[in-house]
């Protein structure tokens, strides 16, 4: 348990440093666009893990540590109530739509 508690944690490192990447260099728009496409990506790649028959411990590093830094559900939850606050409807609907179909196609389209 605890090799996979530090594999879980060195891949949530990598996985929220990819993150916080992925934010600094799409934040040209008022658009999500960082947290819409590194949902839709991870869920894509959790989809193909999925997959594969791979040990626990590599899993755990995968799907827990990195893909569970890099995707994220509370800013996307955040910029929701945000857009939502702004009166920006419109955005509103078209972000939850977007990433509601795009994460279900991506994780079927990964498996």
């Amino acid at each position: 348990m605890l090799v996979n508690l530090l594999f879980a944690g060195l891949g949530g490192f990598i996985g929220a440093g990819c993150r916080f990447l992925a934010g600094e260099l799409l934040k040209f728009s008022h658009f999500p666009l960082a947290t819409l496409g590194v949902n839709a990506l991870g869920s894509f790649i959790i989809g193909i893990l999925f997959c594969l028959n791979l040990n626990q411990s590599v899993r755990v590093f995968l799907v827990v540590g990195i893909l569970g830094g890099f995707t994220t559900f509370s800013t996307f939850s955040m910029e929701n109530i945000t857009l939502w606050q702004s009166g920006q409807y419109g955005i509103l609907v078209l972000y939850l739509t977007l990433s509601v179909a795009l994460g279900l196609s991506a994780v079927y389209l990964g498996g």
